[in-house]
């Protein structure tokens, strides 16, 4: 396993971690309520996208002999 690659793959899973978590933060506020259908619906369609991409990097970090740990 190539450490650099291994490591960058790790820190963009652990970003990713980080943006989904505030989107789904944001998913739970009055402000997110207020929004009209057609927003709520890209971001809940957003946050899936995000969620299933997480779950691939998660994945390849597995195939690389590593496992996915988020850190903030």
């Amino acid at each position: 396993m190539e450490n650099s690659f291994y490591d960058r793959l790790l820190t963009e899973a652990q970003e990713l971690a980080t943006k989904t978590d505030a989107l789904n933060d944001f998913m739970r506020t009055q402000k997110f309520v207020d929004l009209d259908r057609q927003n709520k619906d890209l971001l809940y369609k957003q946050s899936r996208l995000m969620n299933e991409y997480l779950q691939v990097l998660g994945q390849r970090l597995e195939i690389l002999g590593g496992r996915f740990s988020f850190k903030n």
